[in-house]
């Protein structure tokens, strides 16, 4: 585990981490939405745009998660059928 600091709207933050590259991608990510936000509402303080920013990863989170669970059914589907016709 490596110590790093990443900057997310202004603010450092200390961090345990197990992929670097991971997790600085991951605060330029979440340092941009909230930016994109900031233009949006210039008035929010910090913690109302970090929320919009978190609900907004994680409809985009559950929206891989059901088109990876539609592609696994995908999957099944094909290797039942490639069984049946091999």
């Amino acid at each position: 585990m490596e110590k790093i600091d990443v900057n997310v709207y202004g603010d450092s933050y200390p961090l345990r981490v197990e992929r670097r590259e991971l997790t600085e991608k991951a605060a330029r990510d979440v340092d941009g939405a909230m930016r994109l936000y900031a233009e949006k509402a210039p008035t929010f303080e910090s913690t109302k745009l970090a929320v919009l920013a978190a609900i907004s990863f994680a409809e985009r989170k559950i929206e891989l998660e059901e088109e990876m669970a539609s592609l696994k059914q995908n999957i099944a589907r094909l290797n039942v059928f490639i069984g049946e016709n091999l």
